[in-house]
């Protein structure tokens, strides 16, 4: 085997091990987040937790999500301490809550936007996805990366999937009627990373959170 073979694995595989780390750095915050809000890991929280989702019972949770998942408004001190890793990339300001205690996502995070204006916010938020690049004079081109995923067919009026986020989530984006609504779920086992692919513009997805995405988002727009 060549040198530059042996450095590309041992690469791949330093970059399993950290993928790895950071998800149990993540789960460990998470859960002593959850401890401090009140959330008991036996089902339900004590009512220090912050309100209870508007649009997500722990109920219909539970049936999503598997376990004994809690959905919380996203607001407050939620909002300040989980904010630090959940996936925020879209429908930033819309009512939102998270959720955890999942079997079938360790971590959630579910936005719901309602208006009139619907069909431009979609398209504002697909525009936001692609990766962009300025040139900024002499020799110089600022490039941002998208999460751009791909389109989702039979789903609402419009959909497409994200890429990953820095916390290891990813969702899909839908536009019905006068809603727009973002599911983003983290994998099951936060030790085990999801099975990744990449789109041609370079985007890692996660092909299987999306799909869970879209039977969350379903039951949303209901």
């Amino acid at each position: 085997m060549s040198g530059c073979a042996k450095a590309i694995i041992i690469i791949v595989v330093l970059g399993v091990v950290a993928l790895i780390a950071f998800l149990i750095f993540v789960r460990v915050f998470v859960g002593t987040l959850a401890t401090n809000l009140g959330i008991d890991p036996n089902g339900g929280n004590n009512g220090s937790a912050g309100a209870e989702c508007p649009f997500l019972s722990d109920a219909d949770a539970r049936n999503l999500f598997g376990g004994k998942a809690d959905a919380i408004e996203l607001s407050g001190i939620a909002e300040v301490g989980i904010g630090f890793v959940i996936d925020k990339r879209v429908l930033a300001t819309a009512p939102d809550c998270w959720v955890t205690e999942g079997t079938k996502a360790y971590i959630a995070r579910v936005a719901r936007y309602q208006g009139g204006d619907a069909s431009a916010v979609f398209a504002a938020e697909r525009k936001a996805a692609e990766p962009t690049s300025q040139d900024q004079g002499g020799g110089v081109t600022v490039t941002t990366e998208g999460y751009f995923g791909g389109e989702v067919s039979g789903l609402g009026d419009e959909a497409f999937c994200t890429g990953i986020s820095a916390a290891i989530m990813a969702g899909v984006v839908v536009h019905q009627g006068d809603r727009v609504v973002y599911v983003s779920v983290g994998p099951a086992d936060p030790e085990t990373p999801p099975k990744m692919d990449t789109t041609a513009d370079g985007t890692v997805t996660a092909p299987e959170l999306c799909t869970f995405s879209q039977e969350v988002a379903r039951f949303l727009l209901r």
